[in-house]
């Protein structure tokens, strides 16, 4: 017979409450939190990573965004090599020995472009977060900051179980909406138009043709979704697929929704974006039958955000910059990914850099004017809309959130504030992120 387990009655009297003390907080667990806080804890420090998703990964894992753009330089196929090594090697190699990756040269981009199962996404970050002791803060939403001056001192967060307050001489804002600034009562810029994220979907079986080029399989797909998209009820006239033949899966990108800083207005522009996904799945398996007429939506995650709040930062990341190529002095990474700003229901606007082509991001553009020990990176760094809409992709946010980690190293060391370290000391640290161009094997 089981042993009988005892209960007790309970009742709440005061409000739960936890603590902890770090060397570096890190809000947001996207794939620039994810890479600063694993570089972080690898050079030493205590590092607590905060989410309100209760996973890492952030949009690649929960949307999911199922590309990993701009790693690489732009030009012909035989020409491509990494522009951000730090880190991202490691992740490539580890999708690759899972099985869980596909190199995709997109023509229209004229750069690589890696096709990944999300779900092993989410497992490697795991796995590389837990080896370094990195802690974990998730289901956690930011929703009090104190400041002693140009300082956060505290952050508070929301949890199921109750609050926890997080206290650091250094945070990271890779929220993605420049939330941690934003509570801290910084100023912060938004784009005076809408930006439209989309509604991802992963779907399958694909049964991918034996001889056929995935490649060529996804583009007949997206002349599908372009010429039957009207009759079917589609609202975005130029829909992207991208292939994953490993796994017998690809990623429907075919939506656009406004995504505003709104809790209720937010949900009700998802509804519409969700029903126009069922739509051009069921577009596909009957234009499309031989390889997408089993296929089904293994996945409708949260609806995607491109772009919404920025800081203000000591520098801002222009048009300009981008188109020509600008090497700042103060750069601490590389990108080389088109300017790629969906301003539009129907359309988006592309412009393709040319072959060879890359700019840098300043420093400058990470830190916010207004406080001293916070970095923002990701997508809500100081960039006008168009430049962010060609910085924000995954591979200079790894190398934003690489060099993130670095500047908090060497700003704990010295026992100064993040405006003041050692800029040429940061440089050498973030050497391959910013010369040469690297294999991918």
């Amino acid at each position: 017979m089981a042993e009988q387990v005892g209960m007790t009655i309970v009742r709440r009297d005061a409000a739960a409450r936890w603590e902890c003390d770090v060397d570096l907080c890190v809000v947001g667990a996207g794939i620039s939190g994810v890479a600063a806080a694993i570089t972080a804890a690898r050079l030493g420090l205590r590092v607590l990573l905060a989410d309100a998703c209760p996973w890492v990964g952030g949009q690649a894992v929960g949307v999911p965004i199922g590309t990993i753009a701009g790693l690489f330089s732009c030009g012909p196929a035989e020409t491509q090599g990494l522009l951000t090594p730090l880190l991202a090697t490691e992740l490539l190699k580890a999708l690759r020995e899972r099985e869980a990756s596909w190199p995709f040269y997109s023509r229209r981009a004229r750069t690589t472009i890696i096709v990944y199962d999300e779900a092993e996404l989410e497992r490697t970050f795991e796995h590389m977060l837990n080896a370094c002791r990195v802690v974990l803060l998730l289901g956690a939403v930011a929703d009090v900051v104190q400041r002693d001056g140009a300082r956060i001192t505290r952050v508070r967060f929301a949890t199921r179980f109750g609050a926890c307050d997080v206290q650091a001489p250094f945070f990271i804002d890779a929220s993605g909406d420049a939330a941690l600034t934003w509570l801290a009562g910084a100023a912060c810029r938004v784009s005076t138009q809408p930006i439209y994220g989309t509604q991802m979907a992963v779907v399958g079986p694909v049964a991918f043709p034996a001889r056929e080029n995935p490649a060529d399989v996804a583009r007949r797909a997206e002349e599908l979704l372009r010429e039957h998209g009207p009759r079917y009820g589609l609202t975005r006239e130029e829909c992207r697929i991208f292939p994953l033949p490993p796994r017998g899966l690809a990623v429907l990108n075919a939506t656009h929704l406004r995504t505003p800083l709104d809790p209720l207005g937010f949900w009700q522009e998802a509804r519409a974006a969700r029903v126009e996904v069922e739509r051009a799945l069921e577009l596909l398996r009957r234009e499309y039958p031989a390889v997408f007429g089993e296929a089904r939506a293994r996945r409708l995650g949260l609806p995607g955000i491109r772009q919404t709040r920025t800081i203000v930062g000591r520098a801002m990341l222009t048009l300009e910059d981008v188109q020509t190529g600008r090497c700042f002095p103060d750069a601490i990474a590389r990108a080389a990914w088109p300017v790629e700003l969906h301003d539009s229901q129907a359309h988006y606007q592309w412009q393709p850099l040319p072959d060879g082509h890359y700019y840098t991001i300043p420093y400058r553009a990470l830190l916010p004017a207004e406080l001293d020990n916070v970095l923002a990176i990701g997508r809500c760094i100081d960039a006008d809309p168009l430049a962010l809409s060609s910085a924000r992709v995954m591979g200079p946010c790894v190398g934003m959130g690489v060099a993130a980690a670095h500047a908090v190293s060497l700003a704990y060391t010295a026992g100064c504030q993040l405006p003041a370290i050692d800029l040429a000391s940061l440089q050498t640290h973030l050497a391959p992120n910013l010369e040469g161009i690297y294999p991918y094997a």
